[in-house]
């Protein structure tokens, strides 16, 4: 298909003499391009700023549009250029012709007399010389665009282009346009900066220059056809063409334009004689045999050939833009263009029938070999290899799922047969595992009886790795429908457990780590920290093992938040390590778990502005973070860090507003998180003072399933402590000391020893309280956890000041604490940054105040009186809403003012 025209034959074949040699005119003329093309001014653009270097190559497969984007170029009025034009062929190969065609491309430019060129005698080695010679004397730029020049590749010529390369003037320019610029000697123009190049990418098709083409022809294509147009041309303008020709077509005049497809004649016949046609039959066969998979390397091409020197074949073909696109580096591999593929299946399957089942068959135990489960499984499944398709489920059946998500495996999974999903447990797990991940736990439930139902068939080895897999799949689906009860988990625990003694292969490992993190999520909705943190650690290992990156930084993260729920922020910050050593494995999920884990930590150091930022910078809420089945929901998890934060920052009715929020949206369903936004509202009432509906709220906890938990425990001493009955207090306070309590926290012990040392004190016991207290800050100094003295409040800070003396191992974190306590103030509701408009003088005296300078010392260092001082410090005491020199610097700190 030509996609220019030249004019008549006879004009054709009207002959230019140069030193007696006859020339084919229509080889120096720019193309005259026809009707049907599109005029893509972006593409003209990038060749406009590629020409300024002294070298440009154009280089893309047949019909990617080299020769319109340049022939536009050069016959654009705007602004004016002094164009030569060289159209190759295979006899130009000889150096005599094709310096008698640049010397006549030039002549016909204007840019040199006609006839100047070399006499027919020359050497060749003089030839280039002589062009490089009539280029000095150019008065202003010319550019000599050389079509097609990949017909020169490994001619005698190249020898001289180098030349011309190396010693043309900078008024020479060469535009190199061509399926893949000849072996030239470039690398040196690239380095330095005098070469520019234009290459696939650049010139496939936008979707708004196919918006301009379909409308130039007329064709009434909507946007979904049309990105499924590109999709499947990947841009290859020929490819456009041929689909519109194809629609217009009366056999076609019926069906939608994206029916083209690789084994369509038009495609069919366009591709053989450009491509094909082009190859020797070796290379012909080498391609029908490789093409039956989708990614390519030099090793699986010479498993799939079973002969060496794919690597070779493959980066030459790419080189030469053969529709074959190198991926990246050599292990990225390469692959071919959809419709060359579809082309090179229809062309297998008539000439090589008998050696598909073979073919699929290598490429199946390739990529198993190489632990690419999806392109196993599609292999096997292509080849009607069932049994070894079910046995890659049973050992990869997890990789696939946590690698390739849930539309690729349910894609391979469909090529099965219908008797295989429900009979066999590997095939029917994965179609449970499929199901869950795509938000159906209905479906997975359904497939997971099935599995359930065809164990007794399963053999010894592959039970090893299906078993721990189904019973993670019924952790998954139990806790995404909120009825993870205790019985359900403690057979899961009890399996991992003897799983884990007995683990050694790869796909074990994999099975297990599935099996503990399913674990660690599920008890983390529950709000059983311990548990968790214990299954997230044993799911890291696990996985590690098992080779599975981007799940182990998952649960690294919730480890990393387990940790810090916990309380112990040196081993959430080790967690937070390990996840980002996962790098490029990690997903999107991972990076905002690792954000809300460190924001958890940040709150915890009273870090209240780093919080605010952690939490201001990630959208938690996104539908499209890919939840794994079970885990929690990283928005409620954002939420409550910021009802914590809230309080941190003496906000309880901004804190309320979002636990109200909570209770609305998600706990009716979710008894456990109920649970927690109890505790949260006891929490903000006690701060309130409101001790009366503290005191119901928490009296109806007591009686219920979490009465014994240490956090249950801690709130109803918090509320004993406020109502003045300290002998409560302790009692309340005594089973999460002694560890009798459930689910004891570090925090919760923390808090416990901070209640029982104020009420201790406050009963005269004050060795006891010093003796609490000092445990206190000997737990938290590690971690620099002030976050839970401050949340105790004054009675803690007095208790502080009294009992810990100068001399105490604890005596500098608790004077950091003090520091801490000092610079807390009572949330300002009604005031903001905006609305404290100090004046230049007043911020001047404001941020001495810090320094504990005098006011007499200030009023000196700003050459003021002392009664101006003061008049400012009084204005600014008002306009922050404060009423002493630390209280303004407290106020002034949080609003960024100091």
């Amino acid at each position: 298909m030509s996609s220019t025209t030249s004019g008549p034959v006879a004009a054709r074949q009207i002959a230019t003499v140069t030193g007696g040699r006859e020339l084919l005119a229509d080889k120096v003329r720019i193309p005259r391009l026809s009707v049907a093309i599109l005029r893509r001014g972006r593409v003209i653009d990038l060749i406009e700023q590629a020409a300024a270097h002294r070298v440009t190559v154009v280089s893309g497969p047949a019909g990617a549009g080299k020769t319109v984007a340049c022939g536009s170029w050069a016959s654009a009025v705007s602004p004016p250029r002094r164009v030569a034009w060289l159209t190759l062929d295979a006899d130009d190969a000889s150096p005599a012709r094709f310096w008698a065609y640049v010397q006549a491309a030039l002549a016909r430019a204007g840019i040199v007399p006609a006839g100047a060129g070399p006499p027919p005698d020359a050497p060749a080695y003089a030839l280039p010389l002589q062009v490089v010679e009539m280029a000095r004397q150019l008065a202003e730029p010319v550019t000599l665009v050389l079509d097609d020049v990949h017909e020169l590749a490994d001619a005698p010529v190249l020898a001289g282009l180098d030349l011309l390369i190396r010693h043309a003037p900078p008024a020479l320019r060469l535009i190199l346009a061509g399926r893949c610029p000849p072996r030239l000697q470039l690398a040196r123009l690239r380095v330095s900066g005098d070469l520019a190049d234009v290459g696939s990418a650049d010139l496939a098709c936008t979707a708004e220059e196919a918006d301009a083409y379909f409308a130039m022809l007329g064709l009434d294509v909507d946007a979904f056809a049309r990105d499924d147009l590109l999709r499947r041309t990947e841009g290859w303008m020929a490819g456009l063409r041929l689909a519109a020709m194809h629609a217009r077509s009366e056999a076609a005049c019926s069906g939608p334009i994206t029916d083209i497809a690789g084994d369509e004649p038009l495609v069919t016949d366009y591709l053989w004689d450009e491509v094909l046609g082009r190859l020797p039959q070796q290379t012909r066969l080498f391609m029908l045999r490789t093409s039956v998979a989708e990614r390519l390397s030099g090793d699986l091409a010479d498993a799939l050939t079973g002969e060496p020197g794919g690597a070779r074949t493959l980066e030459r073909l790419s080189r030469e833009n053969s529709f074959v696109e190198a991926l990246g580096n050599e292990a990225a591999g390469y692959r071919y263009h959809t419709l060359l593929r579809e082309l090179l299946a229809a062309e297998r399957a008539r000439e090589i029938p008998h050696e598909v089942p073979v073919l699929l068959r290598r490429a199946a135990r390739w990529h198993a070999a190489h632990d690419h489960v999806i392109e196993a499984l599609r292999s096997a499944a292509e080849a009607g290899d069932w049994d070894y398709a079910a046995d890659l489920l049973a050992e990869g059946g997890t990789a696939a799922l946590v690698r390739s998500g849930a539309d690729a495996l349910e894609q391979v999974l469909a090529l099965l047969p219908a008797e295989r999903r429900a009979d066999d447990p590997a095939v029917a797990a994965a179609l449970a595992s499929a199901r869950l991940w795509a938000g159906d736990p209905d479906g997975g439930g359904h497939h997971l009886e099935a599995a359930q139902r065809a164990m007794g068939r399963c053999a010894q080895p592959a039970r090893r790795t299906v078993e721990p897999w189904l019973a993670a799949l019924r952790v998954m689906q139990a806790a995404t429908l909120a009825t993870a009860d205790a019985g359900l988990l403690a057979q899961g625990w009890t399996l991992a457990e003897q799983a884990q003694a007995t683990a050694g292969t790869q796909p074990e490992h994999r099975a297990l780590g599935l099996l503990w993190f399913a674990l660690g999520t599920a008890r983390l909705r529950r709000w059983e920290i311990l548990e968790a943190r214990y299954a997230l650690n044993h799911a890291c290992r696990q996985l590690t093992a098992g080779d599975l990156g981007g799940l182990c930084a998952r649960a690294r993260a919730w480890q990393a938040l387990a940790e810090a729920w916990h309380g112990d922020l040196t081993a959430a910050e080790k967690a937070l390590r390990d996840a980002a050593r996962a790098g490029p494995a990690r997903d999107q999920a991972s990076s905002y778990l690792t954000v809300l884990a460190a924001a958890q930590v940040s709150l915890e150091r009273d870090d209240l502005s780093g919080v605010r930022k952690l939490l201001d910078d990630g959208d938690f809420g996104a539908a499209g973070w890919n939840q794994i089945p079970g885990e929690p929901q990283l928005g409620l998890v954002a939420a409550l860090i910021r009802i914590r934060a809230a309080l941190a920052d003496g906000d309880p009715t901004g804190a309320r507003a979002l636990v109200l929020r909570l209770r609305d949206t998600s706990a009716p369903a979710d008894p456990e998180l109920d649970w927690v936004l109890t505790m949260l509202d006891c929490e903000i009432a006690l701060r309130a003072g409101d001790t009366d509906r503290a005191a119901v709220t928490t009296a109806a906890e007591a009686a219920g399933p979490h009465g014994g938990r240490a956090e249950s425990l801690l709130m109803l001493g918090k509320l004993r402590l406020c109502q003045g009955d300290f002998a409560g207090t302790l009692e309340a306070a005594r089973p999460v000391l002694d560890g009798t309590a459930e689910e004891v926290t570090l925090q919760a012990k923390l808090g416990s020893l901070l209640v029982a040392a104020v009420a201790n004190r406050r009963m005269g016991r004050t060795g006891t309280a010093a003796e609490l207290l000092e445990q206190a800050l000997a737990l938290a100094e590690p971690d620099d956890a002030c976050r839970p003295f401050l949340d105790a409040g004054q009675a803690v800070r007095s208790a502080i000041t009294v009992l810990v003396p100068p001399t105490s191992r604890c005596a500098g974190f608790a004077g950091r604490i003090l520091e801490r306590f000092d610079t807390q103030l009572p949330h300002a509701d009604d005031r903001d940054t905006a609305e404290v408009l100090l004046t230049d003088s007043e911020l001047a005296v404001l941020r001495f105040l810090p320094s504990h300078l005098t006011n007499q010392e200030i009023a000196e260092a700003l050459f003021l009186s002392i009664n101006t001082v003061k008049t400012h410090l009084r204005s600014a005491y008002r306009k922050l809403g404060v009423d002493s020199r630390r209280a303004a610097i407290a106020r002034a700190r949080r609003l960024d003012l100091l």
